[in-house]
């Protein structure tokens, strides 16, 4: 018989296969398995009755939440970390919470108060603020949850005590699960961050210690002492610290970029990355480790160089530097006097760097060697370097890093150092600017907040013109002369007042700050409705009155109306019908039935219920497809009704309007002296701003803001020939009126103009350009149009005071170019609750087309080492202490 051979088995196969043996093996492996499992018993001592008693009751007694832990975003995991806000700009706060017994779901709850636990009210109104968003928190589980909130300026008492108040509550109301109050730092003025985004972060801790980011100081009070910037450090393991939402970058100033994955930042960074840059931010980039990682990123598109491979920086390659930022100087060391230079030196060894090569749009910074390119980005800058910012021989060894760290990198104002009674040096400028000045320590501007009031100096100049157009016409309203014992001629008036208004912006600066100031509480870019666009749209407002009376044609008509269907047609109805005697019947029926048809028709045309007039500002940058809108609404009720505003645009933020100087608005009086809460809840993209209230037949306004995406193309592209000649693409959806461009000519600084009339979207339009005649009047074109003319025309809305304020010649810089226009179309991302049956929109749209280039950098006057010697510099374990008190 023949047999088969299976290769699953073996000659042992038959002896382990037996049923005895199969009996004694299971037995013998299931005794070892139980020997195992109860080998932790032979050694570790049973647990006791009273011990799990313990262990149970530690475990019951848990609190129900960890203590939420707050940071200020952008933050960093460094001990100095206190928590600091600058009031009057919207903050990013991160929260890190933690539910230890259930899962929990309900909404943070956020607020300003002070150290009575009182709510701080908006300044120059009867609201206090509070923020909003839903929260779920699984057991067990770390969350963190972002939140914008926004710091109110203070009123009186700069040094009052403010504390974030942070609550957990349930879904729906009811008390708090969870009460924390934690104590912030306020930020002054002249204080921006500085954000180093690099994967060997500390290794950039040598800012901390110059003179550009801490400026040597006489010994005085702590606000003209505190730093320029704070340096904050983040780690990029996996999230990145820096705020989600464009409008919570107002307090950063720099970026320092080394070696990081930019897909380390979500998709909203990276868009507010970009906001912040058209607007005025500044990034450096770190070329070697850096640059191939972003040519593909979101910033791909506004490098201004490659990397086209590694190569050696020499001595040779510092020379230029050597040239124009060291000079000799008079050094008393070794007990004796002696003529020094601090240059670059690189005996020791050629540093790696990367072959930058210029795309068409970037330039290489004069007296840099190569070494530096950089590029406009709207208002904003991206800087790339070809060697290491954190190499020590630049960083480190070179004594006159800080010079070139401030004319090169940060491109700011050169310094001069000079000497204090107690033989010490400090910083100052080489021109006669503040040393604290917040517009030279951040080049962020926003026009709707930073452009000074010069609303009198306007209206005046529009007198003037009026008289000049009209003689024998009266002057325009809101004029108002010199007062003066003696009569005085128009032309002394018009000196007197001229010098006044000189005087003022003389004061300010404005014409070497391109028209933009600053507040004395949030410095550059913060919310502010006291700006030149604030005051400007507030007095259109006032000027619109909101509200439309019924004249006597409108009573005559509905009155003739009503007794036309009572008497004559009620009669001939019923007669017909042989029932005459019904028509008193039907009389109370039609009486009621013309009293609500009447009361519909006054809705409609006065706007009984309710009414809504905004002014709107729009400022944009050629070139990219998102713009800045700012929106000012009058809401104004015959019923006391609470608005609710729903915003789509994820950046969205809006305040209570202040009253401002002329306290336009009477809400204070409808509701007293108290304050009611307005609430800005956040849910996902969806932003809404609750809780408005209106008292009966009055008004109230509200002030709103948030980046518009108008369109997937640029909203504007404009492009010039050698010959000046330009042509300008216009990608949004609304149709602009009354459109014209002004230009500085970069080779004559002559103001010229080009008139458009009426841009509609998707077109392409030739733009020519002739000398201005007259620099304040422009355009005949804007005098003659019903909104902009310099009289106010009876039922319109006139935009002069907003067109005044963005048309002035002298914010105009060399190669500067400036398109404004307006329209009455609704710009999209807003909703009101409950609707206005009366409702007027006009904003106001200007877009910078061209800005100027920026200057050749100059090195400092002198260097802190004027008087002979190295003055002492602070250590970073001393900086941490001074900023823990």
């Amino acid at each position: 018989m023949a047999s088969t051979f299976d290769s699953a088995r073996n000659d042992f196969t038959g002896l382990w296969a037996t049923p005895l043996r199969r009996n004694w093996t299971a037995a013998f492996l299931l005794f070892c398995m139980l020997g195992t499992t109860g080998c932790s018993g032979c050694f570790d001592p049973a647990e006791t009755l009273e011990e799990r008693k313990e262990r149970l009751a530690k475990e019951e007694t848990k609190d129900d939440f960890e203590p939420p832990k707050l940071n200020v975003l952008p933050s960093d995991d460094r001990s100095t970390r206190l928590n600091r806000v600058k009031p009057g700009h919207w903050v990013n706060v991160s929260t890190l919470m933690k539910a230890n017994n259930y899962d929990f779901r309900g909404e943070l709850y956020a607020s300003t108060v002070d150290s009575n636990n009182r709510p701080v009210p908006i300044t120059d109104t009867d609201y206090y603020f509070s923020a909003t968003r839903p929260l779920a928190l699984p057991k067990g589980q770390e969350r963190w949850s972002d939140l914008l909130f926004y710091p109110p300026l203070f009123d009186r008492n700069i040094s009052q005590t403010r504390l974030f108040a942070c609550d957990l509550r349930p879904v729906g109301g009811g008390r708090p699960v969870l009460v924390d109050r934690l104590a912030t730092t306020r930020m002054h003025p002249q204080e921006y961050y500085m954000v180093v985004l690099a994967s060997a972060s500390d290794e950039y801790q040598f800012l901390e210690v110059t003179d550009v980011v801490r400026p040597l100081h006489p010994p005085l009070s702590q606000s003209e002492t505190a730093p320029h910037y704070r340096l904050v450090l983040p780690k990029t393991v996996d999230r990145v610290s820096v705020p989600e939402n464009s409008m919570a970058w107002t307090s950063i100033a720099y970026v320092f970029w080394d070696g990081i994955d930019p897909e380390l930042l979500s998709l909203d960074q990276q868009q507010a990355m970009l906001d912040w840059l058209h607007f005025g931010g500044q990034l450096i980039i770190s070329g070697p480790d850096s640059l191939d990682r972003l040519k593909l990123s979101f910033l791909g598109d506004y490098l201004p160089a490659d990397d086209a491979g590694s190569v050696e920086l020499g001595q040779d390659r510092f020379q230029e530097w050597n040239d124009e930022f060291v000079e000799t100087e008079r050094i008393y060391e070794s007990n004796k006097w002696q003529d020094l230079r601090y240059e670059v030196d690189l005996r020791a060894g050629a540093l790696r760097g990367a072959d930058l090569k210029l795309r068409p749009e970037g330039e290489f910074i004069p007296k840099t060697g190569d070494l530096v390119a950089e590029r406009r980005v709207g208002r904003g800058r991206i800087a790339v370097t070809a060697f290491q910012i954190r190499s020590p021989d630049i960083s480190r060894n070179w004594k006159n890093f800080d010079s070139f760290l401030n004319g090169v990198l940060l491109r700011r104002e050169p310094r001069r150092f000079i000497k204090t009674d107690d033989e010490q040096p400090v910083n100052g400028w080489a021109d006669s600017y503040g040393v604290n000045d917040p517009r030279l320590v951040t080049s962020l501007r926003f026009m709707s907040r930073d452009l000074a009031n010069l609303m009198p100096a306007y209206q005046q100049r529009d007198a003037t013109l009026v008289r000049e157009l009209a003689p024998s016409e009266p002057e325009s309203e809101g004029f108002e002369p010199l007062e003066t014992e003696e009569p005085v001629s128009d032309e002394q008036k018009l000196e007197g007042l001229d010098a006044q208004i000189r005087k003022a912006e003389k004061e300010l600066n404005i014409d070497a700050f391109s028209g933009f100031t600053y507040d004395n509480q949030s410095g550059v870019a913060g919310w502010s409705d006291s700006g030149g666009i604030s005051t400007a749209a507030r007095a259109c407002l006032r000027d619109a009155a909101g509200i439309s009376i019924p004249n006597g044609n409108f009573v005559l008509r509905v009155t003739a109306g009503y007794l036309l269907v009572l008497v004559p047609l009620n009669w001939l109805v019923f007669w017909i019908m042989g029932r005459v005697e019904w028509a008193w019947i039907a009389a109370p029926v039609i009486a009621i039935i013309g009293a609500v048809c009447v009361i519909k028709l006054a809705e409609l045309d006065i706007g009984f219920a309710r009414s809504r007039t905004e002014i709107a500002f729009l400022e944009a940058h050629a070139g990219y497809h998102r713009a800045h809108l700012t929106r000012f609404t009058s809401l104004y009720t015959s019923l006391s009704t609470t608005y609710d505003m729903t915003f789509s645009e994820s950046t969205a933020v809006a305040l209570p309007f202040g009253r401002g100087a002329d306290s336009f608005s009477n809400q204070s009086r409808r509701f007293g002296d108290g304050v009611s809460e307005v609430r800005y809840h956040q849910e996902g993209g969806d932003i809404q701003l609750s809780g408005v209230q209106v008292a009966s037949n009055s008004s109230t306004m509200i002030h709103s803001e948030y980046f518009l995406s108008t369109s997937i193309q640029p909203m504007f592209s404009y492009e010039t020939d050698t010959s000046g000649l330009g042509s300008i693409e216009y990608a949004s959806t609304q149709t602009l009126h009354d459109v014209g461009v002004i230009r500085r000519n970069a080779q004559s600084n002559q103001i010229e103009v080009a008139w458009l009339g009426d841009l509609v979207p998707e077109t392409k339009r030739e733009v020519r350009f002739g000398k201005a005649d007259d620099e304040w009047l422009l355009f005949d074109e804007w005098t003659e149009s019903p909104v902009l003319s310099l009289t106010p025309t009876e039922g319109e809305v006139n935009l002069r005071h907003l067109l005044n304020t963005v048309k002035d010649v002298r914010q105009l810089k060399k190669g500067e170019t400036r398109l404004i226009g307006w329209t009455e179309e609704d710009m999209p991302g807003m909703t009101l609750t409950p609707a206005s049956n009366q409702r007027t929109i006009r904003t106001m749209v200007v877009a910078h087309l061209k800005h100027a280039n920026l200057p050749a950098p100059k090195a400092d006057a002198n260097t802190r080492r004027f008087l002979g010697q190295e003055p002492a510099q602070i250590q970073l374990m001393e900086l941490d202490a001074i900023d823990a008190l």
